[in-house]
């Protein structure tokens, strides 16, 4: 019995080194210059898996992480816009839906065991046009002119830095890639377009998700998804 006991341990002590050890098991490299290339150039048609009337699906994403100083008190703000559509690419015009949240969270600084007050809004959730780069709602009420898409206007991208192992994934992960910005790239790239206010400048990311990982003539690469983030801070006066 004893010796049955010893084996049984022995075999759970190997099968759990051999999980440990397989942490990196089938980490693939993401072939993603054709597709960075083309965004940099602007070249959507090679971005995207348009129908033959030049018509594509598009989602993109902003989080906008925003910190607020006033006085002991920090309030951590974001805001979520996101965009899901169908993109015309002969017209360069998009219909679709667009939503925006927002959370803020308060915290004290010099208090820690004070409660932090946590709200969450759903602004709005509309239908969307976006022609001549202006958004415009099907409902008339609602103005969402200050909604601004960037994922056909990222020239310069091909300029900016992969994060580490950006361009790899593992087994079971998504097929993204992503890069970090500088202050200076975040405002030639991205916000010549979307005009975000902030006191003071802290990180910004951009976040490609694609079909697949490998590019071949037969098995095409193309976006899915573009996530952009950027965290920032105001001081309140």
């Amino acid at each position: 019995m004893k010796l049955k006991k010893k084996v049984k341990m022995m075999i759970v002590m190997s099968i759990a080194a051999n999980l440990l050890s397989g942490c990196d098991f089938g980490e693939t490299k993401i072939e993603h210059e054709r597709l960075v290339k083309a965004l940099d150039e602007g070249d959507m048609k090679a971005v995207m898996s348009a129908s033959d009337d030049g018509y594509a699906y598009v989602k993109e994403r902003v989080i906008d992480f925003t910190t607020e100083k006033n006085g002991n008190d920090r309030i951590h703000n974001t805001l979520y816009q996101t965009t899901e559509s169908i993109y015309n690419l002969k017209e360069n015009l998009l219909y679709g839906e667009t939503s925006q949240k927002i959370t803020s969270d308060i915290k004290n600084i010099k208090d820690r065991h004070k409660d932090n007050k946590y709200k969450e809004e759903e602004k709005y959730s509309t239908r969307f046009m976006y022609k001549d780069r202006k958004g415009y709602s099907s409902d008339s009420s609602l103005d969402v002119s200050h909604v601004k898409l960037i994922f056909n206007r990222l020239q310069g991208v091909g300029s900016l830095q992969l994060k580490v192992d950006g361009d790899k994934k593992k087994f079971n992960e998504p097929n993204t890639l992503g890069f970090t910005l500088t202050e200076s790239q975040f405002q030639e790239i991205i916000n010549d377009k979307l005009n975000l206010q902030y006191d003071s400048f802290e990180t910004a990311s951009i976040v490609f998700n694609f079909n697949d990982s490998k590019d071949t003539k037969q098995h095409q690469l193309y976006l899915i998804l573009t996530i952009l983030k950027i965290r920032n801070s105001i001081q309140c006066k």
